[in-house]
């Protein structure tokens, strides 16, 4: 071990998931001591609990830590946390977060869906100081992250993660050295993306649109089937229902044909025409089962030759508008709902389960004392 790394006394990670733990590790094998750990997650604190590492409650559980004990370095990686500016004075030698994208261009949430959006190809990860502002400290390590024209937000997240390990690595090795150089970033070039922003129509495909554009935001909003999508999901009108879109594959061929026609319909999927050329579509139920699309044409009465609904510019700016003032509530609502279990109903044919139901809405009246 370098002798230089031992200096480097006592750290304290923040943050969730498997990154957070390599990282951890990672600091553990160069010389630093973890001397405490802030858990966004369960899988975090069950591994800190394993390595016997002290984990902190909340945040203001580790304020206190922070005015008893002597912190060189705070650590925050895939953090959910708001950590108060204050907190960082405290901090003998400086504190470090992950940025899962290129500052200042996409700071904020869900950076690499609005890069995969936006058909980048080339992206990067960021190492940064933390100051009293998001996302907006010096930059202190930057590594590439090329786009394939293929990627999803998936496989996307999977090579910045590899990117992340490694960059916290070239961190460590600066700050044991006392070689680390730090750039402030050139704020003119923000770009900042906040938690209740959307993508456009709430996800909801336009046909019109060219076929690069609809594959941009199904690849966008693939997080792939064991991961949260916290964004929204890629859907299609369908009928008077909308349908959960699993997969968008671009065609060779252009029929020429108005966009939203109905080219093919198979067992597995629809050929669509858009505003280029052709694409072919997969269907999803709720429960991530991919719908039979022959039995989800019958259910909406959909023949080929058949014209799916074409969104204005109006009713997309109307139903983005719609998404981001619910995006609010979003995860109030979501951990009441994960309360609850799915009905497994008897008698049910495979037929009818394999199509998504009909909803109706109705209104009422709500009391004042329920109206919060």
């Amino acid at each position: 071990m370098d002798p230089a790394a031992r200096s480097i006394s006592s750290s304290v990670v923040v943050g969730s998931g498997t990154l957070a733990i390599r990282c951890a590790q990672l600091a553990i094998e160069m010389g630093h001591v973890i001397g405490a750990a802030l858990c966004g997650d369960a899988i975090f604190a069950e591994w800190a609990a394993r390595a016997n590492i002290p984990r902190m409650a909340s945040v203001e559980e580790l304020c206190s830590l922070l005015k008893s004990e002597t912190v060189d370095w705070i650590f925050s990686v895939a953090n959910p946390l708001i950590l108060p500016p204050d907190m960082f004075g405290r901090v003998r030698r400086g504190a470090f977060n992950y940025h899962d994208g290129p500052l200042p261009r996409y700071a904020g949430t869900h950076a690499t869906s609005w890069a995969l959006l936006a058909q980048e190809s080339e992206y990067a990860i960021t190492w940064h100081r933390i100051d009293d502002g998001v996302d907006t400290g010096d930059v202190v390590v930057q590594r590439q992250v090329l786009i394939a024209p293929t990627d999803t937000a998936l496989s996307l997240n999977l090579r910045c993660f590899e990117a992340a390990v490694e960059g916290f690595r070239e961190l460590l090795t600066g700050l044991a050295k006392g070689k680390l150089t730090a750039r402030p970033q050139a704020l003119v070039d923000r770009s900042y993306f906040p938690r209740r922003r959307r993508p456009d129509a709430a996800g909801c495909l336009r046909w019109d649109r060219s076929a690069r554009d609809l594959s941009a935001m199904t690849r966008a909003l693939d997080f792939g089937p064991y991961n949260p999508n916290r964004l929204c999901l890629p859907k299609a009108f369908v009928g008077d229902d909308v349908v959960i879109v699993r997969r968008l594959e671009l065609s060779p061929r252009r029929s020429g044909i108005p966009a939203g026609c109905l080219l093919e319909i198979h067992s597995s999927h629809w050929r669509v025409a858009t505003g280029t050329q052709d694409v072919d579509v997969c269907f999803g139920g709720p429960d991530g089962q991919l719908l039979n699309a022959r039995a989800l044409a019958r259910h909406s009465n959909l023949d080929e030759g058949g014209r799916l609904p074409i969104l204005s510019d109006e009713q997309a700016r109307s139903i983005t508008a719609a998404h981001e003032k619910l995006a609010h509530s979003e995860d109030f609502w979501r951990q009441r709902l994960e309360q609850f279990k799915t009905a497994q109903l008897p008698f049910v044919s495979s037929s009818v389960a394999e199509t998504p139901p009909r909803w109706q809405s109705s209104s009422g009246i709500i009391p004042s004392a329920l109206a919060k």
